[in-house]
Formats: structure tokens, sequence, C-alpha cells
């Protein structure tokens, strides 16, 4: 029975994998160049020309693509390698269908330890790490966004529940400074940015105390994380 790898990569500094990783030759992956330029930093001697790649994204995704590159390394009794971009796979990432393809043809699902930078943050907000939800984005548009975090606090509140989501970089500081506008004040809100670098920052605070201190998370990768509990 072949075996699908879930391959974790790193979120800041090189991660080591295990040297079985070197011997796949079917990997699918969510940004080619990046995994290409990652096997090879961790692999030297990798063979990237005998490979077989396929790309899934959220411009990429297709089922049926999917489902012919796993039907055929099964032919051929391949294991397959499944490469986030960042972090772990399936987690904020769009590797869950492979997954998911991937249990029902009968192959032997196997994850292997990896950053997460969701649970980075979770450790380091001080909030509730019994019960948590991930949300992914959310809603651009400013009513809906404003609604959204409103039935989050709530939610948060109602149940003692941890609320983590996320922002595409550049509109960090524009959602940071809508949930302190949105927010009560004895909420409290952590943001983790860049984690496992240098320039790492995780602040956690009560909005009411937010406000008093300027942050600049401006392109910067960051988790957010509200609890009203």
């Amino acid at each position: 029975m072949p075996t699908l790898h879930l391959i974790p990569s790193p979120i800041s500094k090189l991660i080591e994998l295990p040297a079985f990783v070197e011997e796949l030759r079917w990997i699918i992956v969510e940004n080619l160049r990046e995994a290409r330029r990652f096997l090879r930093a961790n692999f030297s001697s990798f063979p990237i020309d005998e490979c077989h790649f396929l790309e899934i994204n959220k411009n990429t995704l297709n089922l049926n693509d999917i489902s012919r590159f796993l039907k055929k390394a099964q032919e051929k009794n391949q294991d397959i390698g499944l490469l986030s971009d960042a972090g772990v796979p399936c987690v904020a990432d769009p590797g869950s269908e492979v997954v998911r393809i991937a249990h029902q043809l009968g192959f032997k699902v196997h994850p292997l330890i990896g950053p997460s930078s969701i649970l980075l943050a979770l450790m380091a907000s001080g909030f509730n790490g019994q019960q948590f939800a991930f949300h992914g984005y959310l809603p651009i548009p400013e009513n809906e966004q404003i609604n959204r975090i409103m039935h989050l606090e709530a939610e948060s509140s109602k149940r003692t529940m941890t609320q983590i989501f996320i922002e595409t970089p550049y509109r960090n500081n524009a959602l940071l400074e809508r949930l302190l506008k949105t927010l009560n004040p004895s909420t409290r809100l952590c943001v983790a940015a860049d984690i496992q670098s240098a320039t790492e920052e995780i602040v956690s605070k009560t909005v009411r105390d937010w406000q008093h201190v300027k942050y600049n998370f401006h392109k910067r990768p960051a988790v957010f994380l509200l609890y009203a509990g």
C-alpha cells in the first residue's frame, strides 16, 4: 500500500526532514519553484529532473488532476509527498483535498512533524488552548468584516473560545485598526508576527491597552487571535 507523506516546510528557519523524503519521486506542491528550492536546500543532490510534480493552489486546484496523479503513483506502487508552501500541509493550505482523495483510494496517510504558525501563536497568546477555532481569512468588505468580528467576539464570550484568523500581510494594519474599533475594551487581542524569525513580535493585550501603543505589522506574516471569555 503506497503512502502519502505530509511534508512541512519552514515558516522561517530551515527544518530537518527525514532521509526517506529524498527518495520520493512523486510530489504534490503548492508552489513548484519554492518546492524545488526547498528540496535542494534540504538535500543538495535531490534529483529534481527525475520527479513527477503536481502543482495545486487556488488557481490550479483540480480534483480530476489530483485523482489522476494519485492513481498513477498507486499503479506504480510509489509513495507521494504533499509539500506545503509554509508550515504544515492542509492547515490554511489547499492540501486537504489531496488527503481526502488519498483516503478514498486506500493510501496510507503519514503526517510529518513541522511548524504551524497558528498553533505557535496560540501557545504564545496566553488565551484558551482547550477551546479554539481557526477561521482563515475574514471577509474583505467593511460591513461584512465588522459583522464577522462582532460574531466571533460574541461566540468567544459565550463559549470561552479563542478565535484565530489571518489576513493578507499588506492589510494587517487595516484589520488591526478595525478590530480595535469594533471589539469591547476588555476583550483580549493577540497579534503574532514573523513567528520563528529574527523579527518575531508577539503582542497580547486587552483592546483597551492596545489603544495606547502603535504597532506596525504591514507586510509581515501574522496571526490574529481574540479572546472574550
